[in-house]
């Protein structure tokens, strides 16, 4: 079972190798160029130690989780869809991380929320294949013309693929954890 100082690690390597170092990147360390506005918030969660309090390492893994769907809904928008796909594996990963924390801070039924919220969002990531392409001319001379695709999975399947896994262990230690039933403080005696 992964440790929130492990995934929020793997997390942290993972965001200084995203992007290469050139430029005004390289005073900052990271830039998302698919994602420019989450930048700030990926940049927040690498100044996190891994000995942080569990709330701070919350806080900032939610915003670059929330960022992340903010460039997802942006990417659909427009029809990107192996760049909306990058955004929800990010966000996926860093609600991950975020879930992570709150197991930590005990809050169970929020953590097991934000998890079945992006899990679906990672595995679609995972099932998604390509699809048939159809183009219609303006000229009506001519016939439409169908494509067909050779079907690939998309290139973010083997990432969504581990935050699916870390999800669902995350779900179990949650469903284990809120189980166990919570110790009571004894009651206090009435005063005579």
């Amino acid at each position: 079972m992964r440790s929130v100082r492990a995934i929020f690690v793997a997390f942290a390597l993972g965001a200084a190798a995203a992007s290469p170092a050139t430029g005004a990147g390289a005073a900052q360390g990271f830039s998302d160029a698919i994602c420019p506005e989450a930048t700030h918030y990926v940049l927040a969660v690498g100044r996190v130690r891994t000995d942080d309090a569990p709330e701070r390492i919350y806080a900032v893994a939610q915003a670059a989780a929330d960022a992340y769907s903010r460039c997802s809904r942006d990417k659909l928008a427009y029809g990107f869809r192996e760049a909306q796909h990058y955004a929800d594996t990010r966000g996926a990963g860093f609600a991950v991380v975020a879930a992570r924390a709150l197991i930590a801070m005990h809050r169970f039924d929020d953590a097991r929320s934000l998890l079945l919220h992006w899990r679906p969002l990672a595995q679609q990531v995972v099932d998604w294949q390509t699809e048939t392409e159809a183009y219609a001319s303006a000229n009506v001379h001519t016939d439409s013309v169908t494509i067909a695709s050779d079907h690939r999975p998309s290139m973010y399947r083997a990432s969504a693929r581990e935050i699916v896994q870390s999800a669902d262990q995350a779900l179990s230690e949650v469903d284990h954890l809120s189980a166990i039933p919570r110790r009571q403080a004894p009651r206090p005696s009435p005063s005579p």
